[in-house]
């Protein structure tokens, strides 16, 4: 006898079919819930909830903001030539230490030098005529007139002789403060013109980096503070330096501060242009309480841990303060709420379904449940 399909039963037979489904899932949820009752994966065998724990120890923390800069020399220069002309002699090896004031470039001079020859010689005679015209002058054979041309014209002299020992000082290049020379870019016999690039000349006795940090933090910046700096070419070394200055104004555009840091590499090994991480110590607390963030549970607006106190986990109100990142892993500084060597509750809060509830401590997964105190954290 073929069954009549579900569409072809009458309203009453229909009402009933899906009346007796409805109680069906009902009594199957039931049951379903009342054996998760008996047998609760969060708990342990007695009623107990395993969780993960450690102990709040005092460590050493700071606060710290991140950048990228540019490393740089104290002093750095592109020495340019001023005149044009034709290099006579090269005064230097290429990467050598040089001091302020040493000839570097000497250029063919002999013109500039019959000039200097030159208004020597028209210094001396209008010295000359000027001393026979105040002596006419005194003798009343000569106008006042005739006196000021004189004097004049001797000034004239001296300012000529001045410009041509200025030009021919121009034809040797020296160092203006000590450092170490580039590689050179011309020869001896080279022409060259007026403004052209020579060598550079870089004081590494002292290196500078240039960074930005976002404006949120000027309310914290100041001269002085510690600066780390770290390279690619040196990892895992860092190379303290210290503020020296903060920018007077914010850039409107990255919304960020320039500050400048000094060091001093007395190896000698960072040369200038070397990309650099920044770390900035905002601020440093000494035996600071800390915890691990994953710790931290919030409640209708409240920060709160569960603390382990007679193998039960106690709800613990908690005033947080820093948070840092130690060993790749965020610590919250506990300001109030916990003592050193109190035992909270690191993973496994879901499970906490009131307060006072019975705990067990789950060993930590790489060490022996003697060795599951925490290492101290620190800077």
């Amino acid at each position: 006898m073929n069954p009549v399909p579900f569409a072809q039963k009458s309203k009453r037979q229909r009402f009933a079919v899906i009346g007796v489904v409805v109680v069906a899932l009902a009594v199957a949820s039931y049951f379903g819930i009342q054996m998760n009752a008996n047998n609760p994966a969060p708990k342990a065998a007695g009623g107990v909830v395993v969780v993960e724990a450690t102990e709040v120890q005092p460590a050493d923390i700071q606060d710290v903001i991140t950048a990228i800069g540019t490393l740089r020399s104290a002093e750095s220069v592109v020495m340019k030539s001023e005149i044009s002309g034709r290099i006579a002699a090269v005064s230097f090896s290429d990467g050598s230490r040089v001091a302020k004031g040493d000839t570097l470039i000497t250029f063919d001079a002999s013109i500039q030098e019959a000039q200097v020859n030159q208004a020597k010689a028209e210094r001396d005679l209008a010295a000359a005529k000027l001393k026979r015209t105040q002596d006419l002058f005194d003798k009343k054979f000569l106008s006042a007139a005739a006196l000021d041309d004189a004097r004049a014209s001797e000034q004239i002299a001296q300012a000529k002789l001045a410009l041509a020992q200025a030009t021919l000082g121009k034809m040797s290049l020296r160092a203006p403060f000590s450092g170490v020379i580039g590689i050179r870019q011309v020869s001896v016999g080279d022409y060259i013109k007026e403004g052209a690039d020579l060598v550079n000349l870089e004081d590494t006795s002292s290196m500078k980096v240039d960074f930005r940090v976002p404006e949120q933090a000027s309310g914290r910046l100041r001269v002085g503070q510690i600066v780390g700096l770290q390279s690619d070419a040196f990892a895992g070394q860092s190379f303290p330096a210290k503020v020296t200055a903060v920018d007077s104004a914010v850039d409107p555009l990255g919304r960020s501060l320039l500050m400048r840091a000094e060091l001093r590499d007395v190896s000698q090994r960072l040369k200038p242009g070397m990309f650099m991480r920044v770390t900035l110590v905002l601020e440093t607390r000494k035996n600071a309480l800390t915890i691990p963030e994953e710790s931290i549970v919030t409640q209708q607006g409240r920060l709160l841990v569960f603390k382990v106190v007679d193998g039960k986990a106690v709800s613990t109100p908690v005033v947080t303060g820093l948070r840092v990142t130690n060993k790749d892993k965020a610590v919250v500084e506990v300001v109030k709420g916990l003592a050193a060597g109190d035992v909270v509750v690191t993973a496994g809060q879901i499970k906490i379904r009131g307060n006072n509830l019975p705990v067990k401590i789950a060993p930590a997964p790489s060490a022996s449940p003697a060795a599951a105190t925490p290492e101290k954290s620190g800077p």
